[in-house]
């Protein structure tokens, strides 16, 4: 079973095809599940599908509506828009832009640092290999991603624990507002309230919070 699940979005299933070939010369390529999609025409669905298919990292191409031969729709948004609309549900999610126009796409991106040349698909095995480097890029993002994740709630719970004892410090408490932000941000960024307005984090909302967490880690976990 495959240890990462990659979402790999394009308008042509030749792109799909070219990351096959790129993949199996991969060291990478036996931990790696690809998840093929043609974009939709409305981006809110397109994000509703991949909150449902909760891959481990995307992948997308930028220019999603040039070729028509494969979809027959129009695709008003580009790689770099969908990834900036998902980015404020899921903060510091694993993404990233292939594009033959790396300058047309890194002024479009805040991002440079998600941006890759989609030439890394075209060239021979040997150029490749080199390249290949870039999957490894994905997969230490994905795990970064979820240590972080699972590293904020370890702390978070100890905190509350110490709370509950009657020992937190206002330091402590400081520090519960900031787990608590980050951790509303990973789950529903658009839904999370500012830090400035918590002053001391709310038990209960701690709670909920921390059970949505555990629910996510263990669709990771299972690979859903």
């Amino acid at each position: 079973m495959a240890n990462y699940r990659i979402l790999l979005i394009d308008e042509e299933k030749d792109t799909f095809d070219d990351f096959k070939d790129y993949l199996d010369i991969s060291s990478t390529k036996d931990s790696i599940e690809v998840i093929e999609m043609f974009p939709l025409e409305e981006l809110s669905e397109m994000i509703e599908v991949i909150f449902k298919i909760n891959p481990d990292a995307i992948i997308t191409d930028f220019r999603l509506n040039e070729m028509k031969t494969d979809i027959d729709y129009n695709v008003p948004y580009d790689g770099v828009e969908l990834v900036e609309e998902f980015l404020k549900y899921r903060h510091s999610f694993p993404c990233f832009v292939l594009t033959a126009f790396d300058d047309l796409a890194v002024s479009a991106s805040e991002d440079v640092n998600k941006v890759y040349i989609k030439n890394i698909l075209h060239n021979n095995k040997e150029e490749s290999k080199a390249k290949a480097k870039f999957l490894d890029r994905v997969i230490n993002q994905i795990e970064h991603y979820q240590t972080k994740i699972k590293n904020a709630e370890s702390e978070l719970l100890e905190l509350i624990k110490l709370r509950e004892s009657g020992k937190a410090s206002i330091s402590d408490e400081n520090r519960i507002i900031e787990l608590d932000s980050f951790l509303e941000n990973v789950i529903d960024r658009k839904s999370s309230i500012p830090p400035e307005y918590k002053k001391l984090s709310n038990d209960d909302r701690l709670s909920e919070l921390l059970k949505k967490v555990d629910t996510l880690l263990k669709k990771v976990d299972n690979g859903e």
